[in-house]
């Protein structure tokens, strides 16, 4: 079994994608310290086997905090990501760094 690294940062494109599994979800969205932590702006589309997506372009060097925001009622980190740091509010934000 491989481990998928999230998010992916296609250095190539210039882009980030980010996906979370979630067989019964209405509607994600990808919310962090680079979008003011907006609940409704970046919006993942469903994708096969449960798989929701979204490809945002390249961030400026920097460290990002984000979740992901299901059906208007649930944050959740990146359980992909090993990376995360605690929210402050008994739960975990995880973490994305943007290197040169």
């Amino acid at each position: 079994m491989t481990v998928q690294e999230s998010p992916i940062i296609n250095r190539r494109n210039k882009t980030i994608e980010f996906s979370i599994q979630h067989g019964c979800a209405h509607h994600i969205s990808l919310t962090g310290s680079f979008n003011h932590w907006a609940q409704d702006v970046l919006l993942l589309e469903p994708g096969s086997n449960g798989t929701w997506k979204i490809e945002i372009p390249m961030l400026p060097q920097g460290k990002y905090y984000y979740k992901f925001f299901i059906d208007d009622q649930v944050w959740v980190e990146d359980v992909d990501n090993p990376w995360r740091e605690p929210d402050g509010r008994s739960g975990w934000n995880s973490v994305l760094v943007v290197e040169n």
